[in-house]
C-alpha cells in the first residue's frame, strides 16, 4: 500500500472550526512537517466602515506533507486538528501538482489579495452616512474624483446620489462562498 511507504505525501487535514492558523502552527512546531494553508485577504463591510479581513481559502482545512505511516497520529493529535481527511477509511493523498498550482497563484506569505472594484450596475451597500446599511445600485463610477453615483429608493421614489467611493462596498462574504 502506498501509505505504508517511507515517502512524503501531501494530505488534507480537517481543522477545528476557525483553527486553521492554530493547527498550522501546532503541526509545524510539534510534528515538524511542511504545512500549506493558503489565505485570502479582502475587504468586508462593517458598521465602522471597510475592514480588511484574512480568511482561509479553504475554511476548516490545511495541507500537510508527511510520512503517513510514521507521523499520522502526531498530526491528528496536534492542537487545532480534527482529523486527517479519509475516503473509504483511507487517507487520500493530495497530488503535488495541486499544491504547486495553488502556490503559483499566491504572491506572498500564502495570501491572495482580492481587490474590490466597484462596477456600474453592481449592487452595493452604503457603509457610511445617514443611509448606512441601505442597498443601492451603482449608476456611474468616477475614479478621478474617488466618487460613485448610486440609485437609492427614498420615500417611494428613486434618486441618483453622488457619494465617496469609500462609502460604498459590495456586500462580500468569503470570495469563494456560493452566491
Amino acid at each position: 500500500m502506498l501509505l505504508e511507504s517511507d515517502d512524503l505525501h501531501w494530505f488534507c487535514v480537517k481543522t477545528r472550526p476557525r483553527q486553521e492558523g492554530s493547527a498550522k502552527r501546532s503541526v509545524i512546531r510539534d510534528v515538524g512537517v511542511e504545512v500549506f494553508c493558503p489565505m485570502l485577504r479582502f475587504e468586508r463591510a462593517r458598521s465602522s466602515g471597510r475592514v480588511k479581513v484574512t480568511e482561509a481559502m479553504f475554511p476548516g482545512y490545511i495541507f500537510a506533507r508527511f510520512n503517513f505511516r510514521d507521523q499520522n497520529r502526531h498530526v491528528a493529535a496536534s492542537h487545532g486538528v480534527s482529523h486527517i481527511v479519509k475516503f473509504g477509511g483511507v487517507a487520500s493523498i493530495v497530488h503535488e501538482s495541486i499544491i504547486q498550482e495553488l502556490r503559483s497563484a499566491i504572491v506572498s506569505e500564502e495570501t491572495v489579495e482580492i481587490l474590490t472594484n466597484i462596477q456600474v450596475g453592481e449592487e452595493v451597500k452604503l457603509i457610511t452616512g445617514p443611509f448606512s446599511g441601505v442597498r443601492a445600485l451603482v449608476t456611474q463610477v468616477m475614479p478621478a474624483q474617488a466618487r460613485v453615483k448610486v440609485l437609492l429608493e427614498l420615500l417611494g421614489m428613486e434618486r441618483e446620489v453622488e457619494i465617496e467611493s469609500s462609502g460604498v462596498m459590495p456586500d462580500i462574504v468569503h470570495p469563494l462562498a456560493p452566491r
